[in-house]
Order: structure tokens, then sequence, then C-alpha cells
């Protein structure tokens, strides 16, 4: 039987909330999202509408809004890295049991758009499947010839995992939308369920390794490896502070590695909406626009803003441990 805890997350009040000089971290960590995002995203923007050759994905020029978007980069991870360092002693999370209106509709927003992920994958997959053993020159190569091996080098293998993962990890934002909801029931979370969202990044990674060079869209990766990694540290951490699991200044590396993941995820996905969906350029073969990024940053977003909060100086911070 599956262990499941009464999850600490939830259950647990934030034991320094008494600290007059507590601040939250809304509005600083908002902010700052905000402001990259207004420099990244028209950038990218442009870079794909004018820079971007639309059927490969490669750059057909630069300009300068390429070392632009680099240094912006370099500012989005190094400036919340840098803050986290600092007050990693005094950042805090609330985890106050209370009726969260805002985090319970981002937390249901990602689990549909993981279902709707996972389902996609998954259809995918069957269609690589299907075409296995039937001549395609991905199979030429003398290594290519076993199924197995097409299963895996064609993706097949990831989009499943993803698929599977998203749909775990599609149940688990449902049970914590349902404790945000009505925080007064004993609801439970369970510790596997908790690991799935971080286990779906990580599935994602993969399967984008495996695309060939026309489906890459090159000039996507960078950014888009980017966020998955940043998105995987704040799911890694997150999981760890729901399962009761004990690690160091769990609450610097969420606010740390979210707002990248939720800055870069938008990034990624607002310029590909506008060329595929608003322009009708025709998305590239397991290159779709990919709704869950939006649905993941809103949540992040909404979980930093909620539940952060710096501590007055000479007041450390404990974090609140599974009882």
């Amino acid at each position: 039987m599956m262990k499941c805890i009464c999850s600490n997350y939830m259950r647990e009040g934030l034991r320094d909330m008494n600290d007059k000089n507590a601040r939250r971290i809304a509005v600083p960590a908002l902010l700052f999202a905000a402001l990259t995002l207004a420099l990244l995203l028209p950038l990218r923007l442009w870079q794909q509408l004018h820079l971007v050759e639309q059927r490969t994905g490669f750059w057909a020029r630069t300009d300068v809004t390429v070392l632009l978007l680099y240094i912006g980069l370099g500012v989005l991870a190094a400036v919340p890295a840098a803050m986290a360092l600092a007050l990693r002693k005094r950042a805090v999370l609330d985890l106050n049991r209370q009726r969260r209106v805002a985090e319970g509709l981002a937390a249901a927003l990602a689990a549909a758009a993981l279902v709707w992920d996972a389902l996609v994958a998954l259809d995918f997959a069957r269609r690589l499947f299907s075409g296995a053993g039937t001549g395609d020159a991905f199979l030429d190569g003398p290594e290519m010839q076993s199924s197995s091996m097409y299963y895996v080098r064609s993706g097949a293998l990831a989009c499943v995992l993803e698929g599977l993962s998203g749909l775990v990890g599609a149940l688990f934002f449902g049970e914590l939308a349902a404790l945000d909801f009505l925080p007064g029931k004993k609801l439970y979370l369970s510790r596997a369920a908790a690991l799935a969202p971080f286990a779906w990044a990580v599935c994602r990674i993969l399967r984008r390794f495996s695309r060939t060079i026309a489906y890459l869209r090159v000039s996507d990766l960078f950014l888009g490896l980017a966020m998955l990694v940043a998105l995987m540290l704040f799911l890694l951490a997150f999981a760890q502070l729901v399962s009761g699991v004990h690690g160091a200044n769990k609450a610097a590396v969420l606010f740390a590695a979210g707002i990248p993941a939720a800055v870069l995820a938008l990034v990624c996905f607002v310029p590909r909406f506008v060329v595929y969906k608003v322009q009708g350029f025709a998305a590239p073969q397991d290159a779709p626009v990919e709704w869950c990024d939006p649905a993941l940053a809103l949540f992040v977003l909404v979980f930093i803003a909620g539940r952060g909060y710096v501590k007055g100086k000479g007041a450390p911070a404990e974090e609140a441990e599974e009882a």
C-alpha cells in the first residue's frame, strides 16, 4: 500500500510568523519577474518573427537583440540566486493550512495542463510505435535495426514516460487544489505523487534530446533546456517540502529556481503561440505549443507570492518539519 502522509506542507503553521519584521516577498518577486519578462519577451518575439527561419528553426541572421537576450538571461539567473543566497537563513514559507483560492485555481489549471500534455505525448508515442520497422530513414543505421532501439532513440519511450508521469503529476496538483479549497478536511498527499511533476520535467528533457535536428527548433533549445532545469530544481524542492523530507534552505531554492523557471516558461511559450497559433505557421512535428508551460509558470508565481516571506534580522528561519 502506498505510504501517504498528512501533508505537513498544509498542516503545519509557520513557526516564526509572529515575527513583526517578517515581510512578504510577493512584491519584489513579482516585480522582478515582470521586469525581466518585459525585457526578454519582446526580444524573443522579435527574433522569432524576424531572425528565425520558420521552417528549420535556425538563425536566418542575428542582430543586437541576441546579445541583449543573453545578458537578460544572465540577470534572470544571477539576481534570484544571489538574493536567495544572501537571505537563505531568513527566507521562510507560510505553511499555515488555510483557504488559498488563487493557489488552488493555479494548481487546478496546472493539473488540467498536465493531463493535456500527457495525452499529446501518449498520442505521439502511439504514432511512433506504429511507425517502427516501416523502412523509415531513421532506421537506416545498423544500430537502429531493432525495435527496442528505435523506441529509445525516436523518443517513443520518453513520450510514454512523460505521459504517465504527467498523469500522476496531474493527480498530485488536483489533490493540492483540493487542499487549498478545503483546508479543514483531512486530505492526504502521496510522497510518490509529489515526485511525479519532477519526473515529468526530466522526461521532457529526455524527449527533447530524442528529436531530430529538423524538429529541434535549434534557436529554442537553449531557452527550453534552461527553463526545464530551473523547473526541475523548483519541483524537486517542492516535492521535498510536501513530503516532509528535510532539506537545507528549501525556501531559498524555491525562490531562486522558481522565478527564472516561470519567466523562461512564458518566454518559451508566448513567441511560439504567436508564430503557430496567431500567424498560422505549421508547428514542427513533436514540437507543438505546450500549454503546460504557462500553467506551471502561473502556479510557481502564485505559490512564491502567496507563501514567501523574509524574516527580520536576528530571527533565524526554522522550517516546519513533519511531526
